[in-house]
């Protein structure tokens, strides 16, 4: 049997450009990065082993690499959609049925107009199944518009805020920039590329700490951004600036000549910072008192993480994998498990991630759909009950990162990412905007 396009390994990638790219990248670099046994080393093997059945056009081959997937990380959801699309080409209706059930409980969709999924649709058997995926494709609508960018061309990525000067501050990848904005959304340049040497690149992660007056960022050589120079792709730092001037205080850089792409943080109140690699898969810390980059954990814990989030105690930093889950890391040991949930949940292609009250919000630029979701731990420290807050609404686009204004949650939609072409140019599009949500009139 030809295996079709719909069941091709390539279709397991994420649906952002960016991410997909350094999550494909980091896969690539496993061989020279990981160490045996690592959970890095472990999903590469997995998905070489699913690629070369394919490339075989071996079945059998194909389902036992897809099921030693899923099994090795539960936390990921298109293994059980490439299982159900898998069996239903191979006229195994229940199964198939009931892999794709799996990935309807995690609130998630296909498109069921698409082949093979329309011979199905007649079935009996795919009734309640059909109306689990149209209810998963029904808005859920929570937001407001807090304000627009002032521009179309910024691929705008994160955002925080400093109560001090009621600012936010949102990163621009393509413009290589820092914009400040009021609550009226009335934005200027806080720091622009050429303010610092050597030059911004793109820049991804921004949090004020306003207790120290300081506003961190993260900057990273790629092809997303304005006048890329190939020859610096891979470059990436961790900056410090003041927060009220935006005079640079300090770069942080590791210092080998290893590719790297220090995308996004977290900050907490006795002011330290740590930082997600999305390339080579590694957190560092910047201590406070120490003042220097460190790896947390160590090599091959991750394929490409992403923001991570600190508990109310500050003890344990919950790092999001965009592969497959959310991981904790008690921050006194620096050992890492994994989050369990007791019920279905979708915790890969998480971007942004923010702790709130018991609540993990997570903002999901790679599940279909987009969507903003809350995770609340039960007792037990696992995941007993999920909310979407936003998904399947007009405008919301790419979502990215976000943060927490007392009990209003605001994050970036329509964030540019997905007008990005293989150049480095731009499709025409609307402004990204940043949207409110409160939690005090949804989840609880």
């Amino acid at each position: 049997m030809t295996l079709p396009r719909g069941l091709r390994p390539s279709d397991m990638t994420t649906t952002r450009v960016f991410l997909s790219v350094l999550v494909f990248l980091a896969a690539t670099m496993v061989a020279q990065s990981a160490p045996e046994g690592s959970r890095k080393k472990l999903y590469s093997d997995d998905q070489q082993a699913v690629a070369d059945a394919y490339k075989r056009n071996d079945t059998v081959a194909y389902r036992d690499a897809l099921l030693r997937f899923h099994k090795d990380f539960p936390g990921k959801s298109r293994p059980l959609r490439q299982l159900g699309l898998l069996e239903l080409e191979s006229k195994h209706e229940p199964a198939a049925i009931d892999w794709l059930r799996q990935y309807a409980d995690r609130g998630l969709v296909v498109d069921l107009t698409a082949a093979p999924l329309a011979a199905l649709t007649a079935s009996p058997a795919f009734a309640s199944l059909h109306q689990m995926f149209e209810q998963n494709a029904k808005a859920a609508a929570r937001a407001t518009t807090a304000f627009q960018m002032p521009a179309a061309d910024l691929i705008a990525e994160d955002v925080t805020y400093d109560p001090a000067s009621r600012r936010f501050f949102v990163s621009s990848v393509h413009g290589r920039k820092i914009l400040a904005c009021n609550g009226s959304g009335i934005c200027t340049d806080f720091v622009k590329t050429s303010d610092t040497k050597p030059p911004l690149w793109a820049v991804l992660a921004v949090r004020a700490d306003s207790k120290r007056n300081v506003l961190w960022a993260t900057t990273a050589s790629m092809v997303a951004e304005s006048d890329h120079v190939a020859a610096e792709d891979g470059s990436s730092a961790v900056l410090k600036f003041d927060l009220t001037s935006g005079r640079l205080l300090k770069r942080y850089e590791v210092g080998d000549q290893v590719k790297r792409a220090f995308g996004d943080m977290a900050v907490s109140s006795r002011g330290d910072a740590y930082v997600a690699d999305g390339l080579s898969g590694n957190v560092y810390v910047i201590l406070a008192e120490r003042d220097q980059l460190e790896r947390l954990v160590p090599e091959g814990t991750f394929i490409s993480p992403q923001t991570p989030a600190l508990s109310a105690d500050e003890q344990t930093l919950y790092v999001p994998d965009y592969t497959s889950g959310i991981a904790r890391v008690d921050l006194k040991t620096r050992a890492v498990t994994w989050l369990e949930s007791d019920v279905p949940a979708a915790m890969d292609g998480i971007d942004g991630l923010y702790w709130h009250e018991g609540w993990l919000v997570a903002v999901q630029n790679g599940t279909e759909p987009e969507r903003v979701a809350a995770y609340h731990l039960g007792a037990k420290g696992s995941v007993d009950r999920v909310e979407v807050l936003e998904a399947n609404t007009p405008g919301l686009g790419d979502p990215t990162h976000g943060v927490w204004i007392g009990s209003d949650f605001y994050f970036v939609v329509n964030s540019g990412w997905d007008r990005l072409q293989d150049d480095g140019t731009l499709k025409p599009g609307k402004p990204a905007e940043v949207h409110k949500l409160s939690m005090e009139s949804g989840t609880r």
